[in-house]
Protein backbone atom coordinates (compact mmCIF):
# COMPACT_ATOMS: atom_id res chain seq x y z
CA UNK A 1 0.00 0.00 0.00
CA UNK A 2 2.73 2.48 0.90
CA UNK A 3 5.79 0.29 0.57
CA UNK A 4 7.61 2.91 -1.49
CA UNK A 5 7.69 5.16 1.57
CA UNK A 6 8.66 2.39 3.98
CA UNK A 7 11.62 1.50 1.77
CA UNK A 8 13.12 4.97 2.11
CA UNK A 9 16.24 5.14 4.28
CA UNK A 10 15.10 8.36 6.02
CA UNK A 11 11.76 6.78 6.93
CA UNK A 12 13.45 3.65 8.29
CA UNK A 13 15.91 5.76 10.25
CA UNK A 14 13.05 7.63 11.91
CA UNK A 15 11.22 4.38 12.65
CA UNK A 16 14.34 3.05 14.38
CA UNK A 17 14.55 6.26 16.39
CA UNK A 18 10.91 5.95 17.46
CA UNK A 19 11.34 2.32 18.49
CA UNK A 20 14.50 2.87 20.51
CA UNK A 21 14.20 6.38 22.01
CA UNK A 22 12.09 7.05 25.09
CA UNK A 23 11.60 10.70 24.13
CA UNK A 24 9.23 9.57 21.37
CA UNK A 25 6.92 7.39 23.45
CA UNK A 26 7.00 9.11 26.83
CA UNK A 27 4.00 11.28 26.02
CA UNK A 28 0.65 11.75 27.74
CA UNK A 29 -1.87 9.15 26.59
CA UNK A 30 -4.85 11.51 26.31
CA UNK A 31 -8.00 9.63 25.22
CA UNK A 32 -5.97 6.44 24.76
CA UNK A 33 -6.02 5.94 28.55
CA UNK A 34 -9.48 4.36 28.26
CA UNK A 35 -8.14 1.57 26.03
CA UNK A 36 -6.45 -1.05 28.23
CA UNK A 37 -4.34 -2.48 25.42
CA UNK A 38 -2.80 0.73 24.21
CA UNK A 39 0.85 1.09 25.20
CA UNK A 40 2.70 4.33 24.65
CA UNK A 41 5.69 2.61 23.04
CA UNK A 42 3.42 1.14 20.39
CA UNK A 43 1.38 4.31 19.95
CA UNK A 44 4.39 6.38 18.94
CA UNK A 45 5.17 4.00 16.09
CA UNK A 46 1.60 3.29 14.99
CA UNK A 47 0.71 7.00 14.85
CA UNK A 48 3.64 7.43 12.47
CA UNK A 49 2.31 4.58 10.33
CA UNK A 50 -1.04 6.41 10.34
CA UNK A 51 0.72 9.58 9.14
CA UNK A 52 2.22 7.63 6.22
CA UNK A 53 -1.16 6.08 5.43
CA UNK A 54 -2.89 9.47 5.37
CA UNK A 55 -0.22 10.89 3.08
CA UNK A 56 -0.44 7.93 0.69
CA UNK A 57 -4.23 7.98 0.42
CA UNK A 58 -4.74 11.76 0.29
CA UNK A 59 -1.62 13.20 -1.37
CA UNK A 60 0.88 10.56 -2.56
CA UNK A 61 3.31 13.08 -4.06
CA UNK A 62 6.95 11.99 -3.86
CA UNK A 63 8.17 15.56 -4.45
CA UNK A 64 6.37 16.93 -1.38
CA UNK A 65 7.15 13.98 0.89
CA UNK A 66 10.56 15.22 2.09
CA UNK A 67 9.00 18.33 3.58
CA UNK A 68 6.15 16.31 5.07
CA UNK A 69 8.55 13.92 6.82
CA UNK A 70 10.61 16.76 8.28
CA UNK A 71 7.46 18.41 9.65
CA UNK A 72 6.37 15.07 11.18
CA UNK A 73 9.74 14.80 12.93
CA UNK A 74 9.28 18.31 14.32
CA UNK A 75 5.82 17.43 15.65
CA UNK A 76 7.22 14.34 17.40
CA UNK A 77 9.93 16.42 19.04
CA UNK A 78 7.76 19.29 20.20
CA UNK A 79 4.40 17.74 21.18
CA UNK A 80 4.11 15.83 24.44
CA UNK A 81 0.61 14.32 24.16
CA UNK A 82 -0.54 11.72 21.65
CA UNK A 83 -3.92 13.37 21.03
CA UNK A 84 -2.21 16.65 20.18
CA UNK A 85 0.31 14.81 18.01
CA UNK A 86 -2.52 13.31 15.95
CA UNK A 87 -4.20 16.72 15.69
CA UNK A 88 -0.91 18.22 14.50
CA UNK A 89 -0.56 15.52 11.81
CA UNK A 90 -4.13 16.15 10.61
CA UNK A 91 -3.53 19.87 10.29
CA UNK A 92 -0.25 19.19 8.51
CA UNK A 93 -2.15 17.04 6.00
CA UNK A 94 -4.40 20.05 5.36
CA UNK A 95 -1.37 22.26 4.70
CA UNK A 96 0.18 19.66 2.38
CA UNK A 97 -3.08 19.43 0.41
CA UNK A 98 -3.06 23.20 -0.06
CA UNK A 99 0.50 22.90 -1.42
CA UNK A 100 -0.46 19.93 -3.60
CA UNK A 101 -3.39 21.90 -5.06
CA UNK A 102 -1.26 25.05 -5.33
CA UNK A 103 -3.64 27.06 -3.14
CA UNK A 104 -2.20 30.17 -1.51
CA UNK A 105 -5.35 31.89 -0.26
CA UNK A 106 -6.76 29.34 2.17
CA UNK A 107 -9.35 31.72 3.64
CA UNK A 108 -11.64 32.04 0.62
CA UNK A 109 -14.67 29.76 0.43
CA UNK A 110 -13.51 28.39 -2.92
CA UNK A 111 -10.13 27.39 -1.47
CA UNK A 112 -11.73 25.81 1.59
CA UNK A 113 -14.08 23.88 -0.68
CA UNK A 114 -11.20 22.60 -2.84
CA UNK A 115 -9.14 21.46 0.17
CA UNK A 116 -12.01 19.78 2.01
CA UNK A 117 -13.44 18.22 -1.16
CA UNK A 118 -10.07 16.73 -2.07
CA UNK A 119 -9.63 15.17 1.39
CA UNK A 120 -13.24 13.98 1.51
CA UNK A 121 -13.09 12.36 -1.93
CA UNK A 122 -9.73 10.64 -1.32
CA UNK A 123 -10.12 9.63 2.33
CA UNK A 124 -13.88 9.20 2.77
CA UNK A 125 -15.59 8.39 -0.54
CA UNK A 126 -12.70 6.45 -2.07
CA UNK A 127 -10.97 5.55 1.19
CA UNK A 128 -10.80 2.34 3.18
CA UNK A 129 -12.11 0.45 6.12
CA UNK A 130 -9.50 -1.58 7.96
CA UNK A 131 -9.44 -4.91 9.74
CA UNK A 132 -6.41 -5.75 11.88
CA UNK A 133 -5.85 -9.50 11.93
CA UNK A 134 -3.27 -12.15 12.71
CA UNK A 135 -0.87 -12.53 9.79
CA UNK A 136 -1.21 -16.33 9.78
CA UNK A 137 -4.45 -15.84 7.83
CA UNK A 138 -2.84 -13.76 5.06
CA UNK A 139 -2.18 -16.60 2.63
CA UNK A 140 -5.73 -17.94 2.94
CA UNK A 141 -7.20 -14.47 2.38
CA UNK A 142 -5.02 -13.84 -0.67
CA UNK A 143 -6.10 -17.18 -2.14
CA UNK A 144 -9.80 -17.18 -1.30
CA UNK A 145 -10.83 -13.64 -0.40
CA UNK A 146 -12.02 -12.67 3.07
CA UNK A 147 -14.69 -15.01 4.39
CA UNK A 148 -15.48 -14.68 8.12
CA UNK A 149 -17.51 -17.90 8.01
CA UNK A 150 -14.43 -19.92 7.08
CA UNK A 151 -11.89 -18.42 9.48
CA UNK A 152 -9.83 -21.34 10.81
CA UNK A 153 -10.09 -21.23 14.57
CA UNK A 154 -10.55 -23.19 17.82
CA UNK A 155 -13.84 -21.57 18.81
CA UNK A 156 -15.62 -24.82 19.73
CA UNK A 157 -12.78 -25.78 22.07
CA UNK A 158 -12.85 -22.39 23.75
CA UNK A 159 -16.57 -22.81 24.38
CA UNK A 160 -15.58 -25.93 26.35
CA UNK A 161 -12.81 -23.98 28.12
CA UNK A 162 -15.40 -21.45 29.24
CA UNK A 163 -17.61 -24.31 30.49
CA UNK A 164 -14.69 -25.76 32.44
CA UNK A 165 -14.07 -22.45 34.21
CA UNK A 166 -17.79 -22.23 34.99
CA UNK A 167 -17.41 -25.47 36.97
CA UNK A 168 -15.04 -23.54 39.23
CA UNK A 169 -17.42 -20.58 39.58
CA UNK A 170 -15.76 -18.36 36.95
CA UNK A 171 -18.31 -17.36 34.31
CA UNK A 172 -16.69 -14.34 32.65
CA UNK A 173 -13.26 -15.69 31.72
CA UNK A 174 -13.84 -15.41 27.94
CA UNK A 175 -16.02 -12.53 26.79
CA UNK A 176 -16.90 -13.46 23.23
CA UNK A 177 -20.00 -14.69 21.46
CA UNK A 178 -18.53 -17.51 19.40
CA UNK A 179 -21.77 -17.91 17.44
CA UNK A 180 -21.48 -14.37 16.05
CA UNK A 181 -19.61 -14.60 12.74
CA UNK A 182 -19.31 -10.84 12.25
CA UNK A 183 -15.90 -9.20 12.18
CA UNK A 184 -15.10 -5.61 13.07
CA UNK A 185 -13.80 -2.96 10.70
CA UNK A 186 -12.61 0.53 11.53
CA UNK A 187 -11.16 3.55 9.75
CA UNK A 188 -8.84 4.25 12.69
CA UNK A 189 -5.43 3.11 11.46
CA UNK A 190 -3.86 3.13 14.93
CA UNK A 191 -6.65 0.96 16.32
CA UNK A 192 -6.23 -1.53 13.48
CA UNK A 193 -2.49 -1.81 14.25
CA UNK A 194 -3.18 -2.45 17.92
CA UNK A 195 -5.91 -4.96 17.19
CA UNK A 196 -3.62 -6.86 14.82
CA UNK A 197 -0.89 -6.98 17.49
CA UNK A 198 -3.23 -8.62 20.01
CA UNK A 199 -5.42 -10.54 17.55
CA UNK A 200 -7.51 -12.44 18.23
CA UNK A 201 -8.46 -10.20 21.12
CA UNK A 202 -10.47 -12.82 23.00
CA UNK A 203 -7.36 -15.04 23.14
CA UNK A 204 -4.82 -12.43 24.27
CA UNK A 205 -7.35 -11.06 26.78
CA UNK A 206 -7.85 -14.55 28.17
CA UNK A 207 -4.12 -15.19 28.61
CA UNK A 208 -3.46 -11.79 30.16
CA UNK A 209 -6.51 -11.64 32.43
CA UNK A 210 -5.20 -9.58 35.34
CA UNK A 211 -8.25 -10.24 37.54
CA UNK A 212 -7.72 -14.00 37.69
CA UNK A 213 -4.18 -14.62 36.49
CA UNK A 214 -2.30 -11.81 38.20
CA UNK A 215 -0.48 -8.84 36.71
CA UNK A 216 -0.40 -8.59 32.94
CA UNK A 217 3.02 -9.65 31.63
CA UNK A 218 2.69 -9.01 27.88
CA UNK A 219 3.86 -12.52 27.06
CA UNK A 220 1.56 -12.63 24.03
CA UNK A 221 2.84 -9.45 22.44
CA UNK A 222 6.49 -10.56 22.72
CA UNK A 223 5.71 -14.14 21.58
CA UNK A 224 6.79 -15.77 24.83
CA UNK A 225 4.57 -18.82 25.28
CA UNK A 226 5.87 -19.81 28.72
CA UNK A 227 5.33 -16.29 30.01
CA UNK A 228 1.87 -16.16 28.43
CA UNK A 229 0.55 -19.26 30.19
CA UNK A 230 2.35 -18.79 33.53
CA UNK A 231 -0.56 -17.03 35.24
CA UNK A 232 -3.11 -19.45 33.78
CA UNK A 233 -1.21 -22.53 34.97
CA UNK A 234 -0.71 -21.07 38.44
CA UNK A 235 -4.39 -20.16 38.72
CA UNK A 236 -5.56 -23.65 37.79
CA UNK A 237 -3.09 -25.20 40.20
CA UNK A 238 -4.04 -22.88 43.07
CA UNK A 239 -7.75 -23.53 42.47
CA UNK A 240 -7.36 -27.33 42.29
CA UNK A 241 -8.55 -27.86 38.71
CA UNK A 242 -8.97 -31.55 37.92
CA UNK A 243 -6.18 -32.99 35.80
CA UNK A 244 -8.42 -33.63 32.76
CA UNK A 245 -9.76 -30.07 32.90
CA UNK A 246 -6.31 -28.60 33.26
CA UNK A 247 -4.95 -30.61 30.32
CA UNK A 248 -7.86 -29.69 28.04
CA UNK A 249 -7.43 -25.96 28.77
CA UNK A 250 -3.67 -26.03 28.17
CA UNK A 251 -4.01 -28.18 25.02
CA UNK A 252 -6.57 -25.75 23.61
CA UNK A 253 -4.39 -22.75 24.41
CA UNK A 254 -1.38 -24.43 22.76
CA UNK A 255 -3.38 -25.42 19.67
CA UNK A 256 -4.56 -21.82 19.20
CA UNK A 257 -1.01 -20.53 19.80
CA UNK A 258 0.39 -22.82 17.10
CA UNK A 259 -2.40 -21.82 14.73
CA UNK A 260 -1.59 -18.13 15.20
CA UNK A 261 2.15 -18.58 14.79
CA UNK A 262 2.24 -20.32 11.43
CA UNK A 263 3.80 -17.19 9.95
CA UNK A 264 6.14 -14.49 11.21
CA UNK A 265 4.26 -12.12 13.46
CA UNK A 266 3.76 -8.71 11.84
CA UNK A 267 1.07 -6.07 11.90
CA UNK A 268 -1.37 -7.32 9.25
CA UNK A 269 -4.16 -5.04 8.06
CA UNK A 270 -6.90 -5.84 5.60
CA UNK A 271 -7.94 -2.80 3.53
CA UNK A 272 -11.39 -2.77 1.96
CA UNK A 273 -12.91 0.10 -0.02
CA UNK A 274 -15.58 1.89 2.03
CA UNK A 275 -18.21 1.26 -0.62
CA UNK A 276 -17.94 -2.49 0.09
CA UNK A 277 -18.82 -2.19 3.80
CA UNK A 278 -22.27 -0.99 4.88
CA UNK A 279 -21.96 2.10 7.06
CA UNK A 280 -23.52 5.45 7.85
CA UNK A 281 -22.20 8.10 5.49
CA UNK A 282 -20.44 11.32 6.43
CA UNK A 283 -21.57 14.30 4.35
CA UNK A 284 -19.20 16.87 2.92
CA UNK A 285 -21.69 19.71 3.54
CA UNK A 286 -21.34 19.17 7.32
CA UNK A 287 -17.72 20.25 7.01
CA UNK A 288 -18.10 22.91 4.32
CA UNK A 289 -20.62 24.71 6.55
CA UNK A 290 -18.20 24.75 9.48
CA UNK A 291 -16.71 28.26 9.68
CA UNK A 292 -13.87 27.25 12.01
CA UNK A 293 -10.28 27.76 10.78
CA UNK A 294 -9.73 25.52 7.77
CA UNK A 295 -7.11 23.25 9.35
CA UNK A 296 -9.33 22.74 12.41
CA UNK A 297 -12.06 21.55 10.05
CA UNK A 298 -9.57 19.20 8.36
CA UNK A 299 -8.73 17.75 11.79
CA UNK A 300 -12.43 17.23 12.52
CA UNK A 301 -12.93 15.53 9.15
CA UNK A 302 -9.97 13.17 9.60
CA UNK A 303 -10.89 12.55 13.22
CA UNK A 304 -14.46 11.47 12.39
CA UNK A 305 -13.65 7.84 13.07
CA UNK A 306 -15.78 4.76 12.78
CA UNK A 307 -14.25 2.83 15.66
CA UNK A 308 -16.36 -0.27 15.03
CA UNK A 309 -18.23 -1.28 11.88
CA UNK A 310 -19.55 -4.86 11.72
CA UNK A 311 -19.73 -7.00 8.61
CA UNK A 312 -19.91 -10.74 7.99
CA UNK A 313 -20.28 -11.13 4.24
CA UNK A 314 -17.56 -12.57 2.07
CA UNK A 315 -15.34 -9.93 0.44
CA UNK A 316 -13.94 -10.72 -2.99
CA UNK A 317 -10.22 -10.71 -3.64
CA UNK A 318 -10.43 -7.78 -6.06
CA UNK A 319 -11.82 -5.60 -3.26
CA UNK A 320 -8.98 -6.44 -0.86
CA UNK A 321 -5.50 -5.13 -0.17
CA UNK A 322 -3.24 -6.31 2.66
CA UNK A 323 -0.39 -4.39 4.23
CA UNK A 324 2.22 -5.82 6.59
CA UNK A 325 4.17 -3.67 9.06
CA UNK A 326 6.70 -4.26 11.80
CA UNK A 327 5.38 -3.95 15.34
CA UNK A 328 7.14 -2.06 18.11
CA UNK A 329 8.35 -5.36 19.59
CA UNK A 330 9.71 -6.87 16.38
CA UNK A 331 13.43 -7.51 16.56
CA UNK A 332 15.77 -6.48 13.79
CA UNK A 333 17.63 -9.77 13.41
CA UNK A 334 20.04 -8.41 10.81
CA UNK A 335 21.48 -5.94 13.26
CA UNK A 336 20.91 -8.01 16.41
CA UNK A 337 18.90 -5.16 17.90
CA UNK A 338 16.20 -5.80 20.48
CA UNK A 339 13.61 -3.11 21.02
CA UNK A 340 12.46 -4.41 24.37
CA UNK A 341 13.65 -2.01 27.10
CA UNK A 342 13.99 -4.99 29.43
CA UNK A 343 16.31 -6.73 26.96
CA UNK A 344 18.36 -3.57 26.61
CA UNK A 345 18.62 -3.31 30.40
CA UNK A 346 19.82 -6.87 30.83
CA UNK A 347 22.19 -6.60 27.89
CA UNK A 348 23.67 -3.52 29.53
CA UNK A 349 23.89 -5.23 32.92
CA UNK A 350 25.56 -8.24 31.32
CA UNK A 351 28.18 -6.02 29.73
CA UNK A 352 28.62 -4.22 33.03
CA UNK A 353 29.14 -7.48 34.93
CA UNK A 354 31.53 -8.77 32.29
CA UNK A 355 33.55 -5.58 32.51
CA UNK A 356 33.66 -5.81 36.29
CA UNK A 357 34.85 -9.40 35.95
CA UNK A 358 37.56 -8.33 33.54
CA UNK A 359 38.61 -5.52 35.85
CA UNK A 360 38.78 -7.82 38.85
CA UNK A 361 40.45 -10.55 36.83
CA UNK A 362 43.02 -8.05 35.68
CA UNK A 363 43.75 -6.99 39.23
CA UNK A 364 44.00 -10.62 40.36
CA UNK A 365 46.34 -11.41 37.47
CA UNK A 366 48.73 -8.65 38.55
CA UNK A 367 48.76 -9.94 42.13
CA UNK A 368 49.36 -13.49 40.88
CA UNK A 369 52.31 -12.36 38.78
CA UNK A 370 53.81 -10.39 41.67
CA UNK A 371 53.29 -13.34 44.01
CA UNK A 372 54.90 -15.72 41.56
CA UNK A 373 57.91 -13.44 41.15
CA UNK A 374 58.34 -13.21 44.91
CA UNK A 375 58.15 -17.00 45.25
CA UNK A 376 60.73 -17.49 42.49
CA UNK A 377 62.96 -14.86 44.07
CA UNK A 378 62.65 -16.64 47.44
CA UNK A 379 63.54 -20.02 45.94
CA UNK A 380 66.59 -18.59 44.14
CA UNK A 381 67.69 -16.77 47.28
CA UNK A 382 67.44 -20.02 49.29
CA UNK A 383 69.50 -21.98 46.72
CA UNK A 384 72.07 -19.20 46.69
CA UNK A 385 72.41 -19.29 50.47
CA UNK A 386 72.75 -23.09 50.48
CA UNK A 387 75.53 -22.92 47.93
CA UNK A 388 77.31 -20.33 50.10
CA UNK A 389 77.20 -22.84 52.95
CA UNK A 390 75.02 -20.78 55.15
Amino acid sequence: MFQEYLKRSDVNEFILNIRSSEKYFQKELGHFEKYPFYISKELALYIFYDALFLYKVIIDDAYLFDGYLEQIKTLYRKINQFDQLIEGIHKLIGKMVSLYLNISDIDSYESREKILSHIYNCYIQNGYFLHGFNGSYSLSILENGFDPENYENCYSDFVKVRDIFSKYNVSDIIEKDFSDKRVTFTDDFVMSCIYSSYSPMFYSSFLENSEYFGNRKDGYIIDDYSLSIYGLKKYMSDNLFQEDDRKFVLNTVKKEWDLLHRANKNISILLVKRKVISHKELFLTDFLNDDSPIYDVVDRLLNSKYSVVYDKKKILLEDIDIISLNSYYKKDESNNISFSPEDEYYEYKEKEVNQEFLDVYGKISIFLILGSLLIIFGVLFTIFMILRGM
